[in-house]
């Protein structure tokens, strides 16, 4: 991996983990910072992807790179394998019953819930197939982060509820990018330095 992607991670890891407040103002700058990890390590899959011989999707946003890239890449049952060895499998079903209340609205349209996209989301995070539940819970985190950016709400404390499991989520799955494209790219150079 390039030595400027490592600092990268590794100085933005130290910034997670230096947010060691309970605060709900410390609950959103971990989800942040986390975010701006996975923001950055999600670009670096497409291009892992072609060398694998992956077809990729015509209209590749950021969206789909957050989501879609990243389960082909990873792979969803070693995203849940992650996540189940890291005890995150009950934050996942907390988060999954929140939505299911409607305590929280995921997918926004001007500020208006679409609560027919969030029983789509729901279905992917409660299906027994890996990559389905995969998928669901990284396109909650996306969309959160939208929430966050571009939404128009007031924080309140009863948002540490969904926003502090999924940094928490977010940290593993960082972790296991992290380490997958450091691999697969260090692989890579290595074999091109044998040729």
């Amino acid at each position: 991996m390039l030595p400027h992607l490592i600092e990268f991670y590794n100085n933005w890891t130290a910034k997670a983990d230096n947010i060691t407040g309970n605060s709900l103002s410390d609950v959103y700058d971990k989800f942040i910072t986390h975010f701006i990890i996975y923001n950055n390590l999600y670009n670096q899959v497409p291009a892992q992807l072609v060398v694998r011989g992956v077809k990729l999707p015509n209209d590749l946003g950021d969206r789909k790179k957050a989501t879609v890239c990243v389960v082909k890449y990873l792979g969803g049952a070693k995203i849940i394998d992650k996540l189940d060895c890291a005890n995150k499998t009950q934050d996942i079903v907390n988060i999954t019953q929140l939505i299911e209340a409607k305590r929280f609205h995921i997918k926004l349209k001007h500020g208006a819930s679409q609560r027919e996209e969030d029983e789509k989301i729901l279905n992917k995070m409660s299906s027994v197939t890996k990559s389905e539940k995969a998928m669901g819970i990284l396109e909650v985190i996306y969309h959160v982060r939208c929430n966050m950016f571009h939404g128009h709400k007031a924080i309140d404390e009863y948002q540490r509820d969904l926003v502090l499991p999924l940094a928490d989520i977010l940290k593993e799955i960082n972790t296991l990018l992290n380490n997958e494209l450091r691999n697969e790219i260090n692989n890579h150079s290595v074999g091109r330095n044998l040729n």
